[in-house]
């Protein structure tokens, strides 16, 4: 069985009504999940897009659904003391009654950390905190009075109630983008849920795959015990003459040829209902069993309920 979510892109430009509308249509056209990204801004000049802090915009997203499960994909560990997370997490799984999933990762906006004054690690650094932050964060929903002495974050006997709701505690998911070899060891390692994106065909994602089984078995776990999903930019197109005008404009926005558009969008889903099916059927057959559509912004409505219409009885 494969589930869907919706991802929900703040810095795109959402009000709270906006977040509502998308969130209630998921739900009652049969997703699982919606996810929303964790950024401040868009570009430097951005001052008329409204864009929701990730938090908050969990926060509404719950408030507005019953069964829709709600998570980050992901939280940039740099923008918050992974304590305080810890803790603002747990509240919100509880406000949710246990609809939360912990989506996490690295950080790697630069323009985000400059304009908010947050120093921007080099990667190296940037993954040494993120491995500490995961270890802080789990101890923190798992022990009562937990210490922690680390590089670059400790702990001393801190008192972090109520636990989550979900026990032992929400579904940790981390992103690890395009697939580099090191945040597939480290998911290997600490992850329960991994998430890749956006653009990446079934043979490519086949070969990652692979390669973070080997790295989940070196560290004693099995590969049946970790959930994969995948996000895919996503736009689904009534047929095909409509498609063709849609990559011939988009292609004359970009300044490319045709021929170029259609190469950028190939291991994306982008096609009638019939290429989208087969598309997610042969991702289905690698494994993934979680398919996050990043629909054009402002389609996101019509989008689901297309898809929920004409595609997913037959997938």
């Amino acid at each position: 069985m494969i589930t869907y979510g919706v991802q929900i892109e703040p810095q795109f430009g959402y009000n709270f009504e906006d977040i509502k509308n998308i969130v209630q249509t998921a739900e009652k056209n049969n997703f699982s999940h919606a996810w929303f990204s964790d950024h401040f801004l868009l570009q430097a000049d951005s001052k008329d897009l409204e864009c929701q802090e990730c938090i908050t915009a969990m926060m509404a997203a719950v408030s507005y659904t019953s069964t829709l499960r709600i998570g980050p994909l992901v939280l940039c560990n740099n923008y918050r003391h992974p304590a305080v997370l810890a803790k603002q997490f747990a509240g919100l799984d509880h406000f949710s009654k246990g609809r939360m999933e912990f989506g996490y990762g690295t950080g790697w906006k630069e323009l985000e950390y400059n304009a908010y004054g947050i120093e921007f690690p080099e990667g190296k650094r940037r993954m040494a905190q993120f491995i500490e932050a995961l270890q802080v964060i789990k101890k923190l929903w798992t022990e009562d009075f937990p210490n922690y002495e680390g590089k670059y974050y400790s702990l001393k006997e801190a008192v972090s109630f109520p636990k989550p709701y979900q026990k032992p505690h929400p579904t940790i998911w981390i992103g690890v983008g395009g697939g580099k070899h090191k945040i597939l060891d480290v998911t290997a390692q600490y992850g329960e849920g991994i998430n890749f994106v956006w653009a990446i065909s079934p043979e490519d994602l086949k070969e990652k795959l692979d390669t973070f089984d080997g790295l989940v078995e070196k560290h004693n776990r099995s590969p049946k015990d970790i959930r994969r999903s995948y996000g895919a930019f996503t736009s689904i197109y009534s047929d095909v003459e409509t498609k063709k005008k849609e990559m011939k404009k988009m292609a004359e926005e970009r300044k490319i040829s045709l021929e170029e558009m259609e190469k950028r969008i190939e291991s994306a889903l982008h096609g009638t209902s019939e290429e989208i099916v087969e598309k997610i059927r042969a991702y289905r057959k690698i494994g993934i069993e979680h398919m996050i559509f990043m629909f054009p912004h402002k389609q996101e409505v019509e989008q689901i309920k297309f898809f929920a219409e004409n595609i997913a009885s037959k997938i």
